[in-house]
């Protein structure tokens, strides 16, 4: 049993004294909101997400305009996640063993500097693309700890029972900034130039900052091994997940959709300009569609929480996903393609909510930090689908690179669905 905390006076209480009835502990989609510590993360986690999407939105389109570049564009989104695939183990081997809130203070510190040095070499005109690489790579590095912190965090900040609805909404913080950020981003950068965009993003993270340093978090102690390394440690977290093909599974789903399907908001710069005809403007609608899309996935599960056949939902979405993939890469029509790439957040949003829950739920507490810590790693996999599709834009155009991706990860269902034992999660 994991230990939980009293909420009225941040006493630490056992998994068998926190035990609720139903009546006691509500489980609605909100139900997270009511815990105090909870309550405080989350609104600054959101306006950090926001920050976040706005410097993503415009590095985006900053790289375009410098280099006018496919290739290019897909290098720096390696740049960005290939460092997460060498930081993560790391993150893993360490955030069973530290406080997680102190990691993901650094990680803030980090991120702020970097987003602040970036405005100002845009502002001063100074601004190369090495520049934006090197960012980049520091900005993926540190990302290899935010996000399995952020994720492990969670269960230290509200009781078990409340578990999915706090994973829902941490989803929901990041999917409603995907609908701001890019507006905003393309809104500021539109009428203000590139640099102010980053300004925005380094003043979003200091309140996040100021939560980090107030927030008291009474989290589950885990068991280390005293005499183990943290290499050894971080191989027991591996032989945990390999011998439980549950986990197993769940970690596997994200493996060849996320590697070749997020490939699509790689290319998105290429697809606004260059198939649908729109400047800085229209790349903040496209991608704000796609945050409206994945906002409202998000909350489906938060509000069907106690819904059955999960894991078929899973497996299902990937398969919607792979499908609704395929229609967007084809299509050269605004209308059509804002309403498919909304589609492809809702799609995306709901699978991939669903499947974090069941992670979350179902890990062992003495494993979370790694588990998650892999979690996050398999998003540094995520430039593999960006850097192949721009190669392949070279050759067959960017919509053709997209199509291949699509009926890549349709082809990939039938093994998720026979092979694994995902959809037998109820």
């Amino acid at each position: 049993m994991v230990p939980g905390h009293d909420e009225t006076d941040g006493t630490v209480m056992t998994a068998n004294e926190q035990a609720p009835s139903p009546v006691e502990e509500p489980t609605g989609a909100l139900s997270a909101l009511r815990s105090p510590a909870f309550g405080r993360f989350w609104p600054a986690l959101a306006l950090s997400m926001t920050g976040l999407w706005v410097r993503i939105t415009v590095i985006g389109y900053l790289v375009y305009e410098l280099t006018n570049d496919e290739f290019k564009l897909g290098l720096i989104s390696f740049a960005q996640a290939a460092p997460i695939l060498i930081a993560a183990p790391i993150a893993g081997a360490v955030l069973d063993r530290i406080d997680r809130r102190r990691v993901l203070l650094v990680v803030q510190i980090i991120n702020l500097t970097v987003v602040l040095a970036v405005g100002i070499l845009v502002a001063t005109g100074e601004v190369r693309y090495w520049h934006l690489v090197v960012a980049a790579i520091v900005a993926g590095s540190a990302s290899g700890f935010d996000w399995p912190a952020r994720l492990s965090l969670v269960l230290s900040l509200v009781p078990r029972a409340r578990l999915q609805s706090a994973v829902a909404l941490t989803a929901a913080a990041f999917n409603g900034s995907r609908i701001l950020g890019p507006v905003i981003g393309g809104f500021i950068a539109a009428s203000a130039g590139l640099a102010l965009p980053f300004f925005f993003t380094a003043a979003a993270y200091v309140p996040f900052v100021l939560v980090l340093l107030t927030l008291t978090v009474v989290r589950a102690a885990p068991v280390v091994r005293d005499r183990e390394s943290p290499l050894a440690n971080l191989l027991h977290g591996y032989r945990y997940i390999w011998r439980t093909p549950t986990i197993r599974g769940l970690l596997s789903v994200d493996i060849v959709p996320l590697a070749l399907g997020i490939s699509y908001f790689t290319m998105a710069p290429a697809i606004a300009r260059d198939v649908l005809g729109l400047g800085e403007r229209g790349l903040g609608l496209l991608l704000g569609a796609n945050g409206i899309g994945a906002l409202s996935g998000t909350m489906l599960v938060a509000v069907f929480s106690r819904t059955r056949y999960r894991g078929r939902i899973v497996v299902g979405g990937v398969a919607c996903f792979a499908t609704v993939l395929i229609a967007f890469a084809l299509s050269s029509n605004l209308y059509l393609s804002l309403g498919l790439i909304l589609l492809l957040g809702l799609v995306t949003s709901t699978y991939a909510t669903m499947n974090d829950t069941l992670v979350q739920s179902l890990v062992d507490e003495e494993y979370r930090g790694r588990v998650l810590s892999v979690y996050t790693m398999l998003w540094g996999l995520t430039p593999i689908g960006g850097l192949e599709a721009g190669f392949l834009a070279d050759f067959v155009g960017v919509q053709g690179a997209l199509a291949i991706n699509g009926l890549l990860i349709l082809a990939y269902v039938p093994y998720l669905w026979f092979r694994t034992p995902v959809r037998h999660i109820d």
